[in-house]
C-alpha cells in the first residue's frame, strides 16, 4: 500500500518516519519532495572495472562540496552522484521508492537511474545517480526539489543492515 499525504504527515509527527529536515509543504498527495544537497561524487573520464560483490563505488571519483549559491554542471552524457539534504529514517514496516520529477526528466535529466529502493530500517541521506541524457548542459543548484520519495507498507520485512544502511556521503 502506498501511503498518502495525511498518513505521511501523521507518521512523521508521531516519529514513526523521520525526515530531517522536514517541510510539510514538500508533502504531495502520495510522496515527499526531497532536495539536492551540496556534496557530489564526480567521476573523471577513464575506465572503471566492476568485479564481484566487493565493488564499492565510494572508492572511485572525487568528492566535491559546493556552496548553496554555486552549481555543478553536467554536460550531455555526464553522471555524478548527489545526495539529498534530508535524512530519512524508516521503521521495519515501511520502505521507500525514490523517483525523479517529471519536470526535470523532460530536459533529459535522470535523477535516480537505478537502485531506487529505500529499505526498511534505513537511516540515511539518499544517494542520487544523476545523469544528463539531454543534448544541453544542465546546471544543478543545491536546495532544488530534485526527486520524491514514495512510502510503501512492508509486511514480513527485515530491516536493512550493512554498508549503506547509515550512508551520509555519495
Amino acid at each position: 500500500m502506498i501511503l498518502g499525504r495525511k498518513e505521511i504527515i501523521r507518521l512523521v509527527r508521531e516519529g514513526v518516519i523521520e525526515i530531517d529536515p522536514f517541510d510539510e509543504r514538500a508533502v504531495g498527495p502520495a510522496s515527499v519532495d526531497l532536495t539536492l544537497g551540496n556534496t557530489f561524487r564526480v567521476f573523471p573520464p577513464g575506465e572503471i572495472e566492476i568485479y564481484g560483490d566487493d565493488f564499492d563505488a565510494s572508492r572511485l571519483g572525487e568528492l566535491v562540496e559546493i556552496e548553496d549559491h554555486e552549481f555543478i554542471e553536467l554536460n550531455p552524457g555526464d553522471m555524478v552522484l548527489g545526495i539529498t539534504r534530508e535524512r530519512i529514517k524508516l521503521p521495519e514496516h515501511i520502505a521507500g521508492i525514490l523517483s525523479g520529477r517529471s519536470r526535470f526528466a523532460r530536459t533529459g535529466l535522470m535523477v535516480h537511474v537505478s537502485s531506487s529502493l529505500v529499505h526498511p530500517g534505513s537511516n540515511n541521506r539518499q544517494v542520487l545517480e544523476i545523469v544528463n541524457l539531454g543534448n544541453q548542459r544542465i546546471r544543478l543548484h543545491p536546495g532544488v526539489r530534485i526527486c520524491q520519495i514514495i512510502f510503501i507498507e512492508v509486511r514480513g520485512g527485515t530491516p536493512l543492515t550493512g554498508r549503506y544502511s547509515r550512508q551520509l556521503l555519495p
